[in-house]
């Protein structure tokens, strides 16, 4: 049963890595497209 959570909770942390590097991507797109 602990197994099956720390491995939901290292998932979770990788989907949020994942969408904060895409957020990171985004905005220095937008910032170049400012400039």
């Amino acid at each position: 049963m602990e197994k099956r959570m720390i491995n939901l909770l290292i998932i979770v942390l990788r989907a949020v890595v994942a969408v904060a590097n895409a957020l990171i991507a985004v905005l220095e797109l937008i910032r170049e497209l400012v400039d």
